[in-house]
Parts: C-alpha cells; structure tokens; sequence
C-alpha cells in the first residue's frame, strides 16, 4: 500500500528516509558504525516492537514508559512528515477491498480516503459501473478524518512493525533477484551436456530419474608420450616394404593399451607420434595421481625399449620416445566438437614443453653416456630471463620422463621419498647425483619402487654447450636406468638426507 508514483509522499524511499532519520535520532548508531547498520536494523521487525511494542505499550512499567515517549516520537515524525493519513489509509482501506476493487484498484481507494479530488474521481467511476453505493468509503473517510491522537499513535506503531517486515522482505527478495541472476536455465542439449561435463551443471531431479553420481574430479595428471623423428622413421619403414600403422600398433599403441586399465588412465588423444593420456583425482579416492602416473611412464619406457631390442636383431628401425608428466591442481574444462569432447588444461601444454627435445641439445648430447636420459639448459643470464625464464630452456628428452616443480611437489605429498646422493655421471661431469626413491602403491596390488633424479639447470654458452655457470633452478627425471635401481636396492650412496 505505499505509494507507487513519483509525487506521492508515502513512497518506499521516503518512507525509508523517515524511518532511518528516526532510528539515527534515538542513537541506535555507535561510534564508528556507518549508516549501513541502519538497514540491517530495519530487516528485524522485532527491533519495532522492542521500540514501540507494537503501538500498544504498557504505561504501567518503566519499559513500557519509554516505549511509549518512542512512540510519540514516531507518531510525531509521521505527522510532520505530512504522511500520517496515508499510513491510516493504508489500513482503512484493506475491509473496502471486497467491495469496490475491482473496478476501483487499492490506490485508487487509499488515495480517495485522502484526497476530495480523487474521492470525486472514485464516486464517478463508482457510478459508471451499475451505481455501485459509495456509502462504505464516506464512512472509511470519517474515520480517517476523525481519528484521534491515540489511534493515530496505535496505526503509527503498526506502521513500524509493518514497514520493518515489509524492508526484510524487500532485501531478501533483492538478494534472490541477484542470485537467479547468476543461474543460466539450460534449455539447449549440448549446453547440458558441456555445462555437466564441466562441472558447472546443478540437476535438480525427481527420484525416478536420478542417476548414479560420479565423484566429482578434484585435479588431474597429463602424460604426453612423443615418438622422436616419425616422419623419418615412417619413410624407412615404406622404403623396406613394411606398414607404418601395423608396425606402430604392435610396437607402441597396442601394449600402452593393455597398460591403460591398470591404472585407470584415460586417452585424451592420439595422433600417429604421440599419445595424451590423463589420471583423474576424484574426491574420496586415495590420492596417488602423480606417484602413479611416473610408474605408468616408467612400463611405457621399458616396453619400448624390450620392442626396440627385438627391432633392432630383425634389423628394423627402433622408436625413440619422450615423456613429459605434468599436474594441475584443478579439474579439466572441456569444449564440444560435435559430440567429441576436447579437454583444456595447462598441463597440456606443460607436459608438451617437457616431452620435447631440442635439436641443438640432441646434436651435442648424441653421445650421452651417462644412466640419465631428461636434461635441461639455460642459454641466457637469470638476470636476462624476465618474466619467462621457461622460453630460453633448451631440453633434452630421449627415452626419459621428465616432471616439472608442481608435479614433483605433489609426488612428495603423496609417498614418502627418500632422498640420496648417488656417485654418478652426467653430460657436464658431475660425480654426485640427488636421488629421491619411494614405494608407490599401484591399483594392481603390490608396491612399486620409483627414483625421481634431481637436477640443476645449468647456464651454458648456446654455440657449443660449454658450461658458464650454475643456476638455481632445477629440473627432475623419473629416472629408467636399472644401474640407478640397482645402486639403490645395493644402498650404495655418499650421503642419505632426511625429506
């Protein structure tokens, strides 16, 4: 019932306006509050009847004393407002409404009760429509227009209790608005099934069409397997008369298949030289993403080598592989192509970046000798680097796996490592070599033993890999060697260093 136009005085804000001057005058505000708690105050309607008791106080107690100095306050502050008689009007016109509305809407009537020109108004429609008797409202006009002080006070404590209720109701509501507003309703299939797949679909179902809840994915695992040169090694395999898919399929794809369902890996994609697969965390599983990952790896390496060594005595081409494991700490998006899902994820392209291998490095490492197969280097200052020090890295991955800092990270988080130096050789002469081992446990049962190699990242002059200096920075390799499993299983180390 309060006002609905710009001139009327019982408007919703003014109303508001009156409302907080009151409370501010009575010194509901501490020091340091901001004029914010007003509106909070104003959604508890049991603050007005703490105030006024409603409009009916009992004089008989000091509460009821104060309440009722209060309440003459407010009655006071309504009238001088200039809108005491709409508040009574508000009320009066409630019993009218069976009959006059329609035709006559409530403030129209509430207006009449006020004001003699929309009274005449009122009284004409009132005839126009089968000369409706306007008896009932000359009625409802004297009692607005005769209303005595105490009555008056009683409505305006009403009011009070009322319009609080009424302010809750209004911010509650602006509240729902806001928040409806963030929900899309889906009408679309495949915005459905891209929002679900995304983990950005709330279902609201009836029991019969509920159906079994997969755990949602808390972060996830990408393992890139790149096969090294096959454009050449296709070349060579028609040059002798062979097929390339029959010789790729029983070589690689065909035994990192049988391995996918032990671990629960899932093909992301496939492509002729490289596969894409990822290990998904879900809540409430045992989290062992990473330490698995490295072992699934570490299978992929040593079935191609035992395929290399067959290819090799039939005097067939070998595959030359590199690996590249990266964790992020989120679960993947997807987009749709068709009813084909297409994952993104930074881990795509980390486990990419560590997969590959640079040709100057594979120029000047082709003699490697050492148990390792992952190196990286940098070819500018630290100081030169600026905000991506990842762009001057020169990396070398053939037959290794190679993680980065987040993924090692999370290993350690995940199976207890133990750390070591081992007397062992790399490609710039270092004679001690870090080494972190630990059981992982894998889905098949048992325990399975896996070294992860420590490396720093050198600075090198990028002509002829001499070595400048040594960075702070690191790098870290599952390591493949059995020499390096073997050293660990002997215990031979020059030190053991608590992790």
């Amino acid at each position: 019932m309060l006002g609905n136009y710009e001139n009327d005085p019982d408007r919703f804000g003014t109303m508001l306006e009156l409302a907080c001057s009151f409370l501010k005058a009575l010194g509901v505000l501490k020091e340091g509050e901001s004029e914010g708690t007003l509106d909070c105050l104003l959604n508890v309607p049991e603050n007005a009847q703490e105030l006024v008791a409603g409009g009916a106080p009992d004089e008989s107690t000091p509460r009821g004393k104060g309440q009722k100095a209060i309440l003459q306050e407010w009655q006071t502050t309504l009238e001088n407002a200039g809108v005491m008689g709409h508040v009574i009007a508000s009320y009066e016109v409630v019993p009218l409404l069976a009959q006059y509305s329609p035709p006559i809407n409530a403030q129209q009537l509430k207006n009449a009760l006020t004001s003699k020109d929309e009274r005449k108004r009122v009284e004409a429609l009132l005839e126009s429509h089968g000369k409706v008797s306007p008896a009932s409202l000359h009625s409802a006009v004297k009692r607005v227009d005769g209303m005595k002080s105490g009555e008056r006070a009683k409505i305006g404590g009403r009011f009070l209790v009322d319009f609080m209720r009424y302010h809750r109701d209004l911010r509650r509501l602006e509240a729902l608005n806001e928040a409806t507003e963030l929900v899309n309703v889906l009408a679309n299939d495949r915005l459905r099934q891209l929002s679900s797949i995304n983990s950005t679909l709330y279902e609201f179902l009836l029991p019969e069409e509920l159906k079994p809840v997969e755990e949602k994915v808390i972060d996830h695992v990408i393992l890139k397997a790149d096969v090294r040169d096959s454009t050449n090694l296709t070349r060579t395999l028609f040059e002798r008369g062979l097929n390339p898919a029959s010789y790729f399929s029983l070589n690689f794809y065909d035994p990192i298949n049988k391995l996918l369902p032990q671990y629960g890996a899932t093909k992301v994609f496939i492509e002729g030289d490289a596969v894409i697969l990822a290990m998904f965390e879900r809540e409430g599983e045992p989290q062992f993403g990473v330490a698995q990952t490295c072992v699934l790896a570490k299978e992929m390496i040593e079935i191609v080598r035992a395929y290399n060594r067959k290819s090799q005595e039939q005097g067939l081409p070998v595959l030359e592989l590199g690996i590249g494991v990266s964790f992020q700490d989120a679960s993947p998006m997807y987009l749709m192509d068709g009813t084909n899902r297409i994952m993104i994820s930074k881990a795509l392209n980390e486990s990419d970046r560590l997969s590959s291998c640079s040709k100057g490095a594979r120029k000047y490492l082709a003699g490697n000798k050492s148990p390792f197969t992952v190196f990286a280097f940098q070819t500018v200052n630290d100081a030169d680097t600026g905000g991506s020090p990842d762009e001057f890295l020169v990396r070398y991955n053939i037959g290794g796996i190679h993680i980065d800092q987040a993924t090692f990270d999370k290993l350690k988080s995940e199976i207890s490592l133990e750390a070591r130096d081992l007397p062992l050789p790399t490609v710039l002469g270092e004679t001690s070599v870090r080494i972190y081992s630990g059981m992982v446990p894998v889905p098949s049962g048992g325990f399975h033993l896996i070294a992860v190699r420590e490396g720093r990242i050198p600075h090198i002059n990028a002509a002829d890999f001499t070595l400048r200096a040594w960075t702070g920075r690191r790098y870290y390799e599952v390591c493949t060697s059995e020499e390096v499993y073997a050293m660990i299983a002997n215990g031979k180390s020059t030190a053991v260093v608590s992790t």
